[in-house]
């Protein structure tokens, strides 16, 4: 909390997190796995990996699981097939369903850690939406374009039933929201898009947790819409040291939030060595003279990383 605030801190904070794309699917080895890697290495915040698809399973999303730790699920369904179904949208029960079975989790994981901070994972309704089509991202970048009315239609609903996600989130244990988006980048939306498809919905959903003491924004991907997000209502930001995005030193500057991140993410964190990865931790400490940051990886790392790697991370730290 202290490096949130940017106050001087006994060690800079270290957290990592992954997908396990076989154990995600049920409420017991979700559990069973994020409390495993808490206590083998000792983060001092955590980010549990919800399953990624558990978002657009509010609204009829369904899916081949996996049985493999680094193998992604397979969809089997799009419940929405174009710009119609997407008009139709409601919000859904965020207690019920797989979103409740999320909520049962975090409930379980509170109780295993004790008073570690947690960030809990929501997408943003931008993300979520093309979960929902079966082109994806450039389906529904085209509805934006085409018919933004029925776009729109599905971001309210979806950001009325996250925004009560949240808030049961933060009752159900959660110290704040790692909210994340991966579709503000400049190759598929302009910062007018951005403002109108984006932001209002973001902050419906970042309003109703302004309560809670540690909220981290993740904008997602190489050359991203920075400069829209600078003054969003979050105590971190995270983004990836990737072409046309700022530095640690100058996203602080720029958002004077505190910054998450240092160190690579998939497919580059798996394949450094220890000796690499804690050069890397301590060229971000030096970087930001120890001070407002929360060191990790700048989005999730291969589910198969080697354990040694996280290991030699948290040494670099003393």
């Amino acid at each position: 909390m202290a490096a949130l605030r940017g106050d001087p801190v006994d060690r800079v904070p270290l957290a990592f997190w992954m997908h396990h794309f076989a154990a995600e699917n049920a409420v017991d080895s979700f559990v069973a796995e994020t409390l495993r890697l808490a206590k083998e290495f000792g983060w001092d915040y955590l980010k549990p990996q919800s399953r990624a698809q558990c978002f657009a399973e509010a609204w009829g999303l369904r899916y081949r699981a996996s049985g493999e730790r680094a193998v992604p699920y397979t969809r089997t369904h799009a419940p929405c097939a174009g710009a119609a179904d997407l008009r139709r949208l409601r919000p859904a029960d965020p207690a019920a369903g797989p979103l409740g079975d999320q909520l049962a989790a975090l409930r379980r994981i509170r109780a295993g850690v004790g008073d570690t901070p947690i960030i809990w994972t929501v997408f943003s309704p931008l993300m979520v939406a093309p979960y929902l089509l079966e082109g994806g991202v450039e389906q529904a970048l085209a509805v934006a374009r085409e018919e933004p009315a029925a776009l729109e239609a599905a971001l309210a609903a979806i950001a009325h039933t996250l925004a009560g996600y949240a808030r049961l989130a933060l009752a159900a244990g959660a110290d704040g929201l790692f909210y994340a988006t991966n579709v503000a980048r400049r190759d598929l939306l302009a910062p007018a898009e951005c403002r109108r498809f984006q932001r209002p919905w973001d902050l419906l959903v970042l309003d109703a947790v302004a309560s809670a003491p540690f909220n981290a924004l993740h904008v997602c991907g190489s050359d991203v819409l920075f400069e829209e997000f600078v003054d969003y209502p979050v105590q971190a930001v995270s983004w990836a040291l990737a072409p046309g995005n700022p530095s640690l030193r100058e996203g602080r500057r720029r958002t004077g939030r505190a910054v998450m991140g240092g160190l690579p993410a998939k497919p580059v964190m798996a394949t450094l060595s220890p000796e690499t990865v804690a050069e890397r931790a301590r060229a971000a400490v030096k970087e930001m003279d120890a001070r407002a940051l929360l060191l990790g990886p700048d989005c999730s790392i291969n589910p198969d990383t080697p354990e040694a790697l996280l290991h030699a991370a948290r040494a670099a730290l003393g």
